[in-house]
């Protein structure tokens, strides 16, 4: 499709936990997607054409990088990619309480709290991205909480927060002052956007600076003109029409118009297709969101862009089967259907609160789907028919050099118990909620982040200080 540098941007793909995904899970036939296509572009008018010509126009595969090399993300790739935190547009989509590590009822987020999430986020392997914030922290800003996600994750950011374009402005120095100088920040932007429906400017000042932005204009209903979406009109989470493609056709003319209005002010500017269920009027969770979400994973890949999506985002209240069987459909469903990121680790009650045994159930429910998403490798060295040919049908093939190289190739459990009945007893019975506390517990106590800096955070405080915000 499009070429992959015309942003001004290198693309070096590294999986942190994912190989290019070989299943494809579709809801919908070509002709489906094509219809649904087709009457979204009816929907918006006379700005259908050019709202299509716009999304074909944007990449089609990009770099959101990390504060270090080592977490830069390529979507675009056929890679899927797991989000802790809520990518969701608006700050009143993220969690504003959090469930103690130690149990019991969610409480007010603190400022340690949110530094905690993040530093966990860091600390998982399987978390590409930390989105939201992960948690709201009572009494601070906006600013205030990007600086605490910056200092406490070298992960890319996906921000939901920003509202006006002068939090935008200001958030573009912190994150030029993150990445080293504007051009830095423009090669490899360590800070992208969900924007609200309503924060059109704040979307524009990222986009005019080369980073990446996910917006969803509101959906114009027929005999409106289709310049009313264009004006900046907020997307109604109001129920509207109950029937699925219905809800796929308006939020699909939403996303084209929102990548007009951003290759309108910035041609060539880096654009997420959004699909949370919420903003066409869906539950958050379960089968709706799920067909929702595989829906805009189909009509994204028509129009080139990269997709991100709600994910998980169970509707229990707590980190239990309901949590995880949730989030293990909403996953298994993300991933096989070639999402780039799907977000919602450690999210629980639709987004009412964060959890950390949650992100790390989250963490290793993902892994494990990301693994069946990148299919079964078939090739010579998969194969690897000289080694059988050597051993035997049935024979013992551990000192063979092709079992030593692909050893580690092997998906492990880190909290799904696998061991004899007598085994499990000895340990106290521990189960998949223990050890997510256990290990929680100890990647908090034991891991460091990559430091800031005493320059880099003087000027995130000078920036957040002037803005006044």
């Amino acid at each position: 499709m499009n070429d992959p540098t015309r942003a001004g941007r290198a693309v070096e793909p590294r999986p942190i936990m994912t190989s290019p995904a070989r299943l494809a899970l579709r809801v919908l036939c070509d002709d489906d997607v094509a219809r649904l296509h087709a009457a979204a572009l009816e929907l918006l008018g006379a700005e259908g054409a050019a709202a299509e010509a716009a999304a074909l126009s944007a990449p089609s595969r990009f770099v959101l990088a990390g504060r270090v090399p080592e977490h830069d993300v390529t979507v675009g790739d056929g890679r899927v990619w797991l989000a802790a935190g809520v990518a969701t547009a608006g700050p009143e989509g993220i969690p504003p309480r959090v469930r103690p590590l130690a149990g019991g009822d969610p409480v007010q987020a603190t400022v340690a709290d949110l530094d905690a999430a993040c530093r966990l986020a860091d600390a998982l392997p399987e978390v590409a991205v930390v989105a939201g914030p992960p948690v709201r922290a009572a009494g601070e800003t906006p600013l205030g909480e990007l600086a605490r996600c910056f200092a406490g994750t070298s992960k890319h950011l996906l921000c939901g927060t920003l509202t006006t374009a002068r939090q935008a402005e200001a958030a573009l120095a912190m994150a030029a002052a993150v990445a080293g100088s504007d051009a830095e920040l423009r090669r490899r932007p360590p800070l992208s956007l969900c924007a609200a429906a309503d924060a059109l400017d704040a979307a524009l000042v990222f986009a005019r600076a080369g980073l990446p932005v996910a917006l969803v204009r509101a959906p114009v209903a027929p005999g409106r003109p289709a310049a009313t979406a264009a004006a900046g009109a907020a997307v109604s989470a109001a129920p509207g029409p109950s029937d699925l493609a219905a809800a796929l056709v308006r939020h699909h003319a939403g996303v084209l118009a929102g990548c007009a209005a951003v290759q309108a002010a910035a041609p060539g500017a880096p654009f997420l297709y959004p699909a949370d269920p919420a903003t066409a009027g869906l539950p958050g969770a379960g089968p709706t969101a799920a067909l929702f979400q595989l829906g805009a994973a189909q009509l994204a890949a028509h129009v080139g862009l990269p997709l991100v999506a709600a994910g998980m985002r169970t509707g229990s209240h707590e980190p239990d089967w309901q949590a995880c069987t949730q989030d293990v459909f909403a996953s298994l469903c993300t991933t096989a259907a070639g999402v780039d990121v799907t977000g919602g680790a450690g999210s629980l009650g639709a987004g009412a609160a964060f959890s950390a045994q949650q992100m790390v159930m989250d963490a290793e429910v993902f892994s494990w789907n990301a693994k069946i998403s990148a299919g079964i490798d078939v090739q010579e060295e998969s194969i690897a028919l000289d080694a059988i040919k050597q051993v035997g049908i049935g024979g013992n093939f551990l000192g063979q050099r092709h079992t030593r190289r692909h050893m580690k190739d092997v998906w492990r459990p880190r909290l799904l118990d696998r061991s004899m009945w007598d085994v499990w007893v000895a340990s106290g019975k521990e189960g998949a909620y223990e050890k997510a506390t256990r290990l929680a517990e100890e990647l908090l106590a034991g891991h460091e982040v990559a430091p800031l800096g005493d320059e880099v955070s003087g000027t995130l405080e000078r920036i957040i200080a002037e803005a006044g915000l």
